[in-house]
């Protein structure tokens, strides 16, 4: 009897430490998780550094000297849903992204995410790397619907060769990277021919699809990156993801990003959930601060009236705030309801960058 005691007592042991150690505990019938990044009303302000090992040394066949010498384009990358990809591995590239790998040149690639506004959540580019090994960086925003990023760099010179990731989630096991590195290889777009960094632009036809560059890949001798003597190529770049700040509705965010420095500063898009003029649930949008559920109001409870329409974003680009307010129809009688925040904020602004920028050089 004892012996069966004590095995009970231990199997209740072991149930406890199973629940423990996943981040819930159970009692009367509700199970509560752990701290999860998917929760709503959480911002998050990361930095990307893009650090590049272009070199003589690391890779010297047709190592380019001159007429151009070794550099990188801008950095054009974007924050999103899960739903986006800016391109994938094994599929041919959209146009846009091709014309990008070639040319270096964003204005198609602009004009098509300008389209898909719903999925996207912030835009970053970071500056052009002048020379084959150097670095570079920027900043951007995540939250928990948006929780995924994607950029591209164009190798120069070459044909249609880039670096980049697709859909990289920084949301992992329920909470947030705090700092990530990840080396990069080159990729192929498919869409140009050449072999070397400086070979002429020859159109693939019928286009190939995005492949890794590898030591024996294309299997060519003229290949620039053909060196059938070792396994793995040595990465051409890493990024590094840093997370900086999180924010919660009881921040004052705009104050807090308003003092960072102008060049760390990242933008906001519209959400599509901030036109919806009434509140149904525990938020208003995504980011709704002080927001209310509706209920039934007994007859002592005080009344409010409708909210106003939205005022204008305090800010063009950038992070900023919207406003809407509501008054007080019924002042609470004794014992009725206390009366409900009567204004509400949302965060609001524009992923477009502030200033304009360069336009891309020509070679």
């Amino acid at each position: 009897m004892m012996c069966s005691k004590l095995v009970l007592a231990l199997a209740i042991v072991a149930v406890t430490a199973r629940h423990a150690a996943s981040g819930s505990t159970v009692g009367e019938g509700t199970l509560v998780t752990g701290e999860s990044c998917r929760q709503t009303g959480v911002l998050v302000f990361y930095r990307i550094k893009l650090v590049t090992s272009w070199s003589k040394k690391l890779f010297p066949k047709h190592y380019p000297e001159f007429r151009p010498p070794p550099h990188w384009s801008m950095t054009f990358g974007q924050t999103h849903n899960a739903s986006f990809r800016l391109f994938e591995m094994k599929q041919a590239a959209s146009v846009p992204v091709a014309t990008f790998a070639e040319t270096g040149q964003i204005a198609a690639l602009e004009e098509s995410l300008a389209q898909q506004q719903d999925v996207l959540f912030d835009e970053f580019r970071l500056p052009k790397i002048r020379k084959g090994k150097g670095a570079s960086e920027a900043t951007f925003f995540v939250d928990g619907q948006h929780s995924s990023v994607s950029f591209m760099t164009k190798i120069v010179p070459s044909p249609d060769w880039f670096v980049g990731l697709d859909s990289f989630n920084l949301c992992s096991r329920g909470r947030w990277i705090d700092r990530m590195t990840v080396p990069l290889h080159p990729l192929d777009a498919g869409t140009s021919s050449g072999l070397t960094f400086t070979s002429p632009k020859w159109p693939t036809n019928p286009p190939g699809v995005i492949e890794r560059i590898t030591s024996r890949y294309p299997l060519h001798f003229a290949s620039s990156f053909f060196y059938p003597e070792v396994k793995h190529l040595p990465a051409i770049a890493h990024v590094t993801f840093t997370k900086i700040k999180e924010y919660v509705n009881h921040n004052n965010v705009h104050k807090k990003v308003k003092r960072l420095k102008h060049k760390q500063r990242s933008k906001l898009m519209k959400k599509l959930s901030q036109e919806t003029p009434t509140v149904t649930s525990g938020y208003a949008g995504a980011y709704a601060e002080n927001a209310v559920i509706d209920e039934t109001l007994n007859a002592g409870d005080c009344r409010v009236s409708e909210w106003t329409a939205w005022s204008p974003c305090s800010q063009s680009c950038g992070l900023g705030k919207r406003n809407r307010m509501r008054s007080v129809l019924q002042t609470p009688r004794p014992g009725g309801r206390e009366c409900p925040p009567l204004t509400e904020t949302q965060w609001c602004g524009s992923a477009r960058q502030c200033t304009v920028q360069d336009s891309y050089f020509r070679w």
